[in-house]
């Protein structure tokens, strides 16, 4: 029993991680760099998620965690489900534009429904659905021919340090893999989650030569079934660690968040290039907001006062631009520069930290 809770509570965890992101971000990331696109988003996304479990270790230290920096796991609970709106709305704008505004909506409501499971049973449930996406991968197959990329694969370097930095750091922020690491027997769901993702990530390799052209029943459900786990897990265990005076907020917040989402899905004079352009700006989130959380807050074991927030906001908007032109233009090496900038600020503020404790 113990073994099965374990790989139940692995298998959630590559539900819940299986996101907009790892659904549709080695799509674009192969169509530009081939198989060192692949590789630049898997290799980091396993280890460092899988390490959340054997760094934090304990239900115990994952508890003082989430009490302590509750508002930012809350935040980052709210800017995920808000992507998969994005996402969802710009897939149905691409294959069925007629019910564009509809499936997100109805995929929050029926999110929102199983929120209200029991937390037994989530494990099964994600057992259910890993099964139904490895399956629709065998239905992919034979394996389809990566492209060669058409960007050169020294950008791909460029962007590793930036994945890097968000894979490390932001399940931190995730309330699902605090979670997992409350609720299994042992650590070793994240071991679990590491060989399952990867078969995840295989079958989004084996739909990227199609997904933009077409969108099969059975691909169609992939998508929108793990983004309903997705969304309903983040709803469930945002609700969870807010006290009952924040949880109003947190839902108003939520459906806000996610109504802008699909606004910007739908903003005039959107073609599938400039979509996916938007789709990659929601990585300002993932690739420097909530890493730079954990780095300089976290790691640091900061408490979030107002000059360090002011500063933090500084830093960030500073390497909006930086962003902007690493992600979308053809300067992928700046955005290495956000990365050292809040690398060095948490280790000099961490030695200075350790320095005074002494």
């Amino acid at each position: 029993m113990r073994t099965l809770k374990t790989v139940g509570w692995g298998l959630y965890l590559t539900c819940s991680w299986t996101w907009c992101i790892g659904m549709f971000l080695p799509v674009i990331l192969m169509h530009r760099y081939g198989w060192l696109g692949f590789l630049i988003f898997t290799v980091p996304n396993v280890i460092g998620c899988a390490a959340f479990g054997y760094v934090v270790k304990t239900p115990e230290r994952s508890k003082a965690l989430v009490e302590k920096y509750k508002t930012a796991i809350s935040l980052f609970a709210i800017v995920t489900i808000a992507f998969h709106a994005f996402f969802i709305a710009m897939l149905a704008n691409m294959h069925v534009p007629e019910f564009s505004i509809w499936i997100p909506i109805g995929i929050l409501v029926i999110a929102s429904l199983l929120s209200f499971l029991p937390t037994r049973l989530w494990p099964v449930l994600a057992g259910l659905l890993w099964c139904f996406s490895i399956l629709l991968g065998i239905t992919l197959l034979p394996i389809q021919t990566v492209p060669q990329g058409s960007l050169p694969w020294q950008d791909a370097i460029w962007l590793l340090p930036i994945t890097t930095f968000g894979f490390f750091l932001c399940p931190y922020l995730d309330p699902t893999f605090h979670r997992a690491l409350q609720c299994s027997p042992s650590k070793h769901s994240f071991g679990i989650f590491g060989i399952t993702f990867i078969l995840m990530v295989l079958v989004t390799y084996l739909y990227q030569g199609t997904i933009l052209s077409a969108l099969t029943i059975l691909l169609g459900l992939h998508l929108a079934l793990q983004s309903i786990f997705t969304i309903s897990a983040h709803i469930k265990e945002g609700l969870r660690i807010e006290s009952i005076s924040r949880k109003g907020p947190f839902i108003a917040v939520g459906v806000f968040a996610y109504l802008v989402a699909i606004a910007i899905a739908h903003r005039p004079g959107t073609t599938p290039e400039l979509a996916i352009d938007d789709y990659l700006r929601f990585f300002v989130f993932y690739g420097l907001v909530f890493p730079g959380v954990v780095a300089t807050f976290m790691l640091t074991d900061r408490v979030f006062t107002p000059l360090r927030i002011a500063l933090f906001a500084l830093v960030a908007l500073l390497s909006l631009p930086l962003l902007e032109v690493g992600y979308i233009g053809n300067q992928a090496w700046l955005s290495v520069l956000p990365v050292i900038v809040l690398l060095t600020w948490a280790f000099a503020d961490r030695n200075t930290y350790s320095t005074k404790q002494i």
